[in-house]
């Protein structure tokens, strides 16, 4: 890899480990970083184990304030849609396309959904059929491109969650998921003994992101936050869409 990738592997970990334990929106982010240091259907694959060890931190930090109720309601579309995307993946793994390209494209479906929903749709999730809708979604994106984060937060937003039960709730979906995922990862061939060797020299960075995450969620303004990495998703999106 080019030095700047090594760079950007780095980034993402930092990142990972801090949208665990502190708001949500900048793990799109480091998947972005992730497809730009390694171009090509592996770059989910080397994501997911630093995840998984982020998801863990979280869990460990926020584990008495998860609300399973929720969790339960989405689990089963969750996993078909992480069923059917391992599909697709399988499908086309001896096609040659884009990766990179197609990974911008379903972070900006991604974050189109998020401002959509944002803008009026949201109290339609308390419905059942959507509820299922957003759980196939979340299951498939993740699966595809470890993008499910926009997606479940808009769900959690409008449950009447604390800071902690939100992201209690979303560290052990997200720490099921992944655990779940990985699996089909190794059988796709896109998480490797090599892939977590480089999992490995990272990891004091992700924990180094989940200890700050932790320490500054109470002082973070989620508007300006969130808007900020807004931009930044879609910079680095079109980046990659237009590589």
């Amino acid at each position: 890899m080019a030095p700047l990738a090594y760079l950007y592997i780095g980034l993402a970990a930092f990142l990972v480990g801090f949208t665990k334990t502190s708001v949500g929106g900048v793990g799109i982010l480091a998947v972005l970083l992730m497809a730009l240091a390694i171009p090509g259907r592996e770059s989910p694959g080397v994501l997911l184990p630093m995840l998984i060890a982020a998801d863990i931190m979280a869990v460990i930090y926020y584990r008495r304030s998860c609300q399973w109720h929720l969790l339960v309601r989405l689990a089963p579309a969750t996993l078909v849609g992480v069923v059917l995307a391992w599909g697709l993946l399988a499908s086309t793994s001896a096609i040659s396309f884009d990766y990179g390209r197609f990974i911008g494209w379903v972070i900006l479906a991604m974050l189109a959904l998020d401002l959509l929903l944002s803008e009026g749709l949201r109290r339609l999730v308390h419905g059942r059929a959507l509820t299922a809708l957003i759980g196939s979604l979340a299951g498939t994106a993740s699966m595809l491109a470890n993008a499910a984060g926009p997606i479940f937060g808009i769900y959690l937003l409008q449950m009447g969650l604390t800071k902690a039960e939100f992201v209690g709730t979303r560290s052990w979906f997200f720490l099921l998921i992944n655990i779940a995922k990985l699996p089909f990862a190794v059988i796709l061939g896109i998480t490797t003994p090599q892939s977590l060797s480089l999992n490995l020299a990272y990891l004091p960075v992700i924990l180094l992101g989940a200890f700050l995450g932790k320490i500054l969620l109470e002082y973070i303004n989620l508007a300006l936050f969130k808007t900020l990495i807004r931009i930044a998703v879609l910079v680095a999106a079109i980046r990659l869409i237009l590589a």
